[in-house]
């Protein structure tokens, strides 16, 4: 009698644009600390940044506010392409974000668009443009390694 093969999980991995054209794939089935922290090492950037991913249109998926020991692969969908963001902590307690995607604009317009005129206060809630609010992390440094 023929025994049948194990049936395989299908591979799990997102991909993670960065810098100029840089791309990277990451399995999500992880931990979202730990994802995160991977994504920081392989981009070469500092543990203390804060980073976070956006989808291809600009929405924030807030892994950085996940639960810690929440898995990655249960707020990302496998296969999918996300933008990687920095996220900087404002005085007023909102958060301003940063695509680290350099050429966002040319490319994908409607998430520059968003990613640069909303940010998002304590509770991860969009802000409008007109709200004053608003730091635009356009003259910071990345926070990446040299």
């Amino acid at each position: 009698m023929y025994e049948n093969p194990p049936v395989q999980e299908p591979v799990m991995f997102i991909k993670v644009l960065y810098g100029d054209n840089e791309e990277a794939l990451f399995n999500p089935n992880c931990r979202t600390l730990l994802l995160l922290e991977h994504i920081k090492e392989t981009v070469g950037y500092l543990p203390e940044i804060d980073i976070d991913l956006s989808d291809e249109n600009g929405f924030i998926v807030h892994l950085l506010r996940s639960p810690p020991l929440q898995y990655a692969s249960d707020v990302l969908e496998s296969r999918r392409t996300f933008i990687l963001v920095k996220v900087s902590k404002n005085d007023d307690g909102s958060e301003s974000v940063e695509p680290m995607l350099n050429n966002l604009r040319a490319n994908r317009p409607n998430a520059f668009e968003r990613l640069t005129s909303s940010n998002y206060d304590s509770r991860g809630q969009a802000l409008d443009a007109g709200d004053k609010r608003i730091n635009r992390q356009k003259s910071k440094k990345s926070g990446k390694r040299r």
